[in-house]
């Protein structure tokens, strides 16, 4: 007897058997959390990535966004048994404000913590007596 719920069960099994897999998944679309904050006449965003090499991190930016991209190599040992770590990473940040191209741009890899410095274009702050 097939009952309604015979495709469901099926779709999980299904998606149990590569949990692994969905998981990296998932993390690739979540992953970095971002702190974004102003500080002084800068936006800051700190992302937060450890486990990669700063030689194999990437950063552009342009008038309204930040792309963070970095990649890794997955663990290639004999007896994995779970390993949910992306492998890379790829991450818009839409900016609240228009970047400063003109001025520097700083970043700056640390204990897994991305920290990159945007000048903000047109930002004065007013000193309020």
């Amino acid at each position: 007897m097939t009952t309604i719920y015979g495709p469901l069960k099926f779709m999980a099994d299904e998606f149990m058997k590569n949990v692994d897999e969905r998981s990296k998944e998932v993390m690739t679309l979540l992953y970095p959390p971002i702190s974004m904050y102003e500080s002084e006449n800068h936006l800051v965003i700190e992302a937060d990535i450890p486990g990669f090499d700063k030689k194999h991190i990437n950063v552009r930016v342009n008038k309204r966004t930040v792309e963070i991209s970095a990649t890794r190599k997955s663990l290639e040992k004999d007896n994995v048994y779970i390993d949910q770590r992306p492998d890379k990473i790829f991450k818009t940040v839409r900016l609240p404000m228009e970047a400063d191209e003109d001025s520097p741009f700083t970043a700056k890899y640390e204990n897994g913590v991305l920290t990159i410095n945007i000048p903000i274009k047109g930002f004065k702050s007013v000193k309020i007596e």
